[in-house]
């Protein structure tokens, strides 16, 4: 083995190395060892002549390494470059990782076993990494013990090396000084705060940025940081990072915070709406937003507080402050938590599709199809629980996070690995996809097949795939979600209400429960290939619905209508988030957002997004995207440019109604 050893060396694998020896001693032991090799020896980023570094690719990103950490993962592995660099350890490492069951389910919908999370920037800023050393040291001797030791030493060759490298560039003196200091000691000043919140997010390697306005007020003088936030936030960008909560409480880096955003398309901010959010909260959105890069979107405070209250009354009053949404938009607690967020998931669309295809001549009233229907789904989220929870046990034993680990409460107190339960707390999200789709589907089947009986169920089913015009316009006619229409309201709210409900039927390892989100990001394209035609109007292969809101375009009785329609789900139980997209113009964005949002979460919506893209902004930017290199769109639960989306994501943006 230590001829394997070496040659992984050699072949710069020093993360994968580490992993096939101290095989007698605990994961997390062989994992923190990993982490600190590859903390030592990756190449570092170029710097970029900033105030803030690192800076530019985190080092998994910068790395060429087969085997190197991943933030939601643990790690990400390339066996076959493995096989080809060094042949012999592609077996050993093959096992290795295989101790960890796999999530095999057609329903991941953008996740399988994938978990975002906040570091604690604000008590790792508050007692810097020297004191998380100090408690480390007063734990008793042991595996986990000389883990974080490992780890903190890696850290430290990290930062050091990150200074040689400032100093070799010539870098400000004021950067090199506050990075001899941070994160190591306390900051003394807002500067000094940002370049140790920097680094800290580097060293988890670029995921959730954290509450920013919460956590550098302590260290704020007055100052104006837009510029450096901005640089920051380029940072999160383009590493593709992730999410920043702002609020419940809010102060002058509130506005700061958002200020910094315009034409950005990361981080996503998530801004907790209060009765009482100050005007000039309000007005710095509008600018934001107006800039077209899709920032904030806007969370119920009030409702979120409610539900967590109810379902995890585990989480203290103290630790509600510090809700956040990681990744796109799933509900944890900064610092704090371990939440399995986009775990796997569950296609409604999918089901339905074979369901109907199968059931629907042999059922004879429309009550019965959609009973049978729901427990079919019922039954799916049943069978993906117990496979996701297959995979949870096993990486709890097998898959250390060390990084996380370190950097989370309670681990550390509670000398347990972060995905065996050392967070403390711990719940699951599973993303939800195609119920807007089932919804309108059983519409039209209840009104053309069971109510006015036009079509035969063969002759339904026969003609739906034919994609006969006189049958698909039969369909169109039918009443819409995102219209205010009892009929579809209440079969939106029957559905939701049991599906949404048997997830909270099963508990999840390490602890906890599963929770549903509605986050199609953008694989609601991918979620609706392999599905045939459905007779809410798609085609096979079809994108499925976005969000919580209307199938693309198909709002036509106003914004109020269509948030009224969302609200008749059971949004109060997708305590994971439920995304609503909407489209307004830049023009209405002073008059209509404010009460939209406040109306809409009057009535129970939790979350809504907003595009602030114009049709002609839009069809322009087909034909030049040069022009719009900055230009932002919401898609499914995040912020993304509108020139990456593929053509059909592109056009279902476009097909969006325009408020």
């Amino acid at each position: 083995m230590n001829e394997l050893y070496t040659a992984l060396r050699e072949a710069g694998e020093y993360y994968a190395a580490e992993l096939i020896v101290n095989t007698d001693r605990d994961p997390l032991y062989r994992y923190s060892r990993a982490a600190a090799a590859f903390f030592e020896h990756a190449a570092l980023p170029a710097y970029d002549g900033g105030r803030l570094y690192p800076c530019g690719p985190s080092l998994a990103n910068n790395s060429r390494a087969a085997v190197r950490p991943d933030f939601s993962y643990t790690y990400s592995a390339n066996l076959g470059r493995i096989a080809e660099k060094v042949p012999e350890a592609a077996p050993v490492l093959a096992a290795e990782f295989g101790k960890v069951a796999p999530i095999h389910t057609p329903h991941t919908v953008g996740g399988a076993g994938y978990t975002h999370s906040f570091i604690n920037y604000r008590r790792i800023l508050a007692d810097g990494l020297n004191g998380y050393r100090v408690r480390v040291e007063r734990l008793p001797d042991g595996d986990f013990r000389d883990a974080m030791l490992v780890l903190l030493d890696g850290i430290e060759i990290y930062r050091q090396r990150c200074i040689a490298l400032l100093e070799e560039a010539d870098a400000p003196a004021d950067l090199i000084a506050a990075l001899k200091k941070v994160p190591n000691e306390s900051p003394s000043d807002i500067y000094e705060a940002l370049v140790a919140w920097n680094f800290v997010y580097y060293v988890d390697g670029c995921d959730d940025i954290g509450g920013l306005d919460r956590g550098l007020y302590p260290y704020w003088n007055g100052e104006d940081i837009r510029p450096l936030l901005t640089e920051m936030y380029r940072h999160i960008d383009g590493n593709s990072g992730w999410s920043m909560p702002l609020g419940p409480t809010y102060n002058e880096l509130t506005v700061q915070c958002i200020d910094a955003s315009h034409r950005i398309r990361r981080p996503n901010i998530q801004l907790l709406v209060t009765d009482d959010m100050p005007e000039e909260v309000w007005q710095a959105a509008y600018g934001s937003i107006g800039s077209s890069c899709g920032q904030p979107a806007f969370y119920n405070w009030d409702l979120y507080k409610e539900q967590i209250n109810k379902r995890l009354p585990q989480v203290t009053e103290e630790d509600l402050r510090y809700i956040a949404f990681g990744g796109c938009t799933e509900t944890m607690i900064e610092g704090l938590s371990n939440v399995g967020s986009d775990d796997a998931g569950i296609n409604t669309a999918l089901v339905f599709d074979r369901f109907m295809r199968e059931n629907l001549g042999t059922i004879g009233t429309f009550e019965e199809f959609m009973e049978k229907y729901t427990v079919e789904a019922e039954r799916t989220v049943a069978e993906t629980c117990d496979i996701l929870e297959e995979h949870r046990k096993t990486r709890a034993k097998f898959r250390p996070h060390p990084v996380r680990t370190l950097l989370i409460d309670d681990c550390i107190d509670r000398m347990t690995d972060f995905n065996a339960g050392g967070a403390r707390y711990n719940w699951s999200v599973m993303n939800v996809a195609g119920l807007i789709n089932v919804i309108d589907s059983m519409v039209v089947i209840k009104n053309l097949v069971y109510g006015e009986k036009r079509y035969t169920p063969d002759e339904f089913l026969a003609r739906l795939d034919a994609r006969d015009p006189v049958f698909l316009a039969d369909c169109a006619r039918q009443p819409k979600h995102g219209n205010d229409i009892e009929e579809v309201n209440a079969i939106a709210n029957r559905l939701s209400e049991r599906i949404y409900s048997e997830f909270e039927r099963h508990s999840c390892t390490p602890g906890g429960k599963y929770f549903p989100v509605s986050n199609q990001f953008t694989t609601y394209e991918s979620a609706g290939r392999g599905i045939a035609a459905t007779p809410d109007g798609r085609a096979a292969n079809d994108p499925l619905c976005d969000s919580c809101g209307a199938i693309h375009g198909r709002d036509t009785e106003g914004p109020t209508a269509l948030l009224s329609s969302v609200a008749s789900l059971r949004l109060d139980l997708v305590l994971g988030t439920p995304i609503t997209n909407i489209r307004i113009s830049k023009s209405n964005l002073p008059t209509l957002l404010k009460p939209l949002v406040e109306g809409f979460f009057q009535k129970g919506g939790m979350q809504l997004q907003v595009t602030c893209a114009s049709k002609e902004e839009l069809l322009d930017a087909l034909v030049h995207p040069e022009k719009y290199e900055s230009l932002v769109v919401r898609i499914g639960g995040f912020s993304e440019y509108f020139n990456w989306l593929s053509p059909v994501l592109k056009q279902t943006v476009i097909d969006r109604t325009e408020y």
